[in-house]
């Protein structure tokens, strides 16, 4: 717990104000933790000897709005630990950087030593970041982006994961996809059509399922009033290609039907006046 407490900066009082974020809608006090903290070890000994470097950065919830948030702070440690039981900051930070890249626990596989730079070794070694930025905030809504790096040691290249938490201020709620949207099957067409007309890629160009159609990912958010659909690297394309981070043009039709509940198009307004 020490070891956590020692670098939280001191709790950062914000307004979220018409002149300093370009919006008009009344102040309200915002708080967050400043954290930036990197871990350097040796794990293991004699020929069994490896190193590990853990690094988060992130603009820790407090209070939004006005309002404490903790479902979103739940969120946030079930995704830096993927633990069920791990639902607070300093436990969540405690975790994630006293693990190896296979989730052990420093010392479970025998003894090891916490290290001020790696300028002594001579081999690689495995690292993991992790990032927690505040995208967008207004009067009822904030959008995180949650970034993950791991490299194994001797691996050809890292791998990366995005993830995006849309965050209800006045309900305390995690928002989810099936929140906004009336029916999954009303889109699934355009998806692809959207992805030709942002990458220019066609279906040759992906991995697609047997059936042709794409699966909607986990991975969503809203921006400049565009659903944006993220699917991972190797979800649907090659590691060359990326994650593909697609908005969703549906047609400008009104005989087209309405794809998103009356929920969903109060955070697509949002989103084109975020407080961001």
């Amino acid at each position: 717990m020490n070891r956590i407490c020692s670098f939280l900066t001191a709790i950062i009082l914000m307004a979220w104000t018409s002149q300093a974020m370009g919006q008009l809608f009344d102040a309200q006090p915002c708080q967050f933790y400043n954290i930036d903290k990197t871990v350097k070890a040796r794990l293991g000994q004699g020929e069994d000897v490896a190193y590990q470097q853990n690094s988060i950065k992130a603009f820790w919830p407090v209070m939004l709005n006005g309002k404490e948030c903790p479902k979103l702070q739940e969120a946030l440690c079930k995704w830096l630990t993927d633990k069920d039981d791990i639902k607070v900051m300093d436990r969540a930070l405690e975790y994630t950087l006293y693990i190896d890249n296979e989730n052990v626990p420093f010392g479970d596989n025998g003894p090891y030593q916490i290290l001020d730079d790696f300028k002594e070794i001579e081999s690689s070694y495995s690292s993991a970041s992790n990032t927690i930025e505040l995208k967008s905030l207004d009067k009822r809504f904030a959008l995180f982006h949650l970034f993950t790096y791991v490299y194994f040691a001797g691996a050809a290249h890292g791998m990366y994961l995005h993830n995006y938490i849309t965050y209800d201020t006045q309900l305390d709620k995690i928002v989810t996809l099936e929140d906004v949207l009336i029916d999954p099957e009303l889109i699934r067409p355009y998806i692809m059509e959207s992805i030709n007309l942002k990458y220019d890629y066609t279906e040759e160009d992906l991995f697609l399922p047997e059936d042709g159609k794409l699966k909607l990912p986990s991975v969503w958010y809203f921006e400049e009033g565009f659903l944006h659909f993220v699917y991972q690297v190797y979800e649907i394309a090659s590691f060359a290609q990326g994650d593909i981070d697609v908005p969703l043009f549906y047609p400008n039709d009104p005989n087209a039907p309405e794809y998103l509940t009356p929920y969903g198009k109060e955070l697509m307004e949002a989103s084109w006046s975020d407080g961001m």
